[in-house]
């Protein structure tokens, strides 16, 4: 009679522990990353010459994913960059202006995350819509201009993924993002660090 009790104890452990670590396997995760983007720069006007120019800014990604089993997820995220800044004048220096440019828009990814090797790494790929937003203004005027371009585009990258405990994780990632606003020259690369809580 023990021996059958212990062993229906087992049986029920095992089960339990079957159906725990199907609910780390899959289920919906929500997350945040913070991290910095860089691009070649910001083309000056026309007649323009930039003096300085700073080609990185703050960003922000904050998402929902599924994850479908151990190594497939999906995931849908909205981004924001803060500005590209650039300073520039004419050919004589005679008028000088000041430009900045920004990302915003949200990317739908479907990730490979490796459970040999190296487990952890994961691979991305996925789609993008996204917007520019560019202002310029002269410098002691009240002249001023902006414009925005939207479209959608691409992206691909890798990173590595660290659970802290059952529910939450570290992540690291290197993205590169193709066609911002739909336009072939916008290009960046986006590093980030985040955390992940699964429920």
């Amino acid at each position: 009679m023990k021996k059958n009790i212990a062993v229906a104890a087992m049986a029920t452990m095992m089960a339990a522990g079957s159906v725990a670590a199907q609910t780390v396997d899959s289920g919906v995760y929500l997350g945040l990353e913070g991290g910095i983007t860089t691009i070649d720069g910001i083309s000056p006007p026309i007649g323009g010459f930039k003096t300085s120019e700073t080609n990185e800014a703050a960003t922000l990604r904050a998402l929902v994913g599924y994850q479908f089993n151990k190594n497939f997820a999906v995931e849908l995220a909205y981004f924001a960059t803060d500005d590209f800044k650039q300073d520039g004048s004419n050919r004589t220096g005679s008028v000088r202006y000041n430009a900045k440019a920004s990302v915003k828009g949200g990317d739908l990814s479907v990730i490979y995350k490796f459970t040999e090797f190296v487990p952890g790494l994961y691979l991305k790929a996925g789609v993008t819509h996204s917007s520019v937003d560019y202002k310029i203004n002269i410098v002691n005027s009240s002249l001023s201009a902006s414009s925005s371009e939207s479209g959608t585009g691409y992206l691909y990258g890798l990173g590595y993924d660290f659970s802290v405990s059952q529910n939450v994780g570290i992540r690291v990632g290197y993205t590169r993002l193709e066609k911002l606003g739909g336009e072939s020259d916008n290009k960046a690369n986006l590093y980030s660090v985040g955390v992940k809580y699964k429920f």
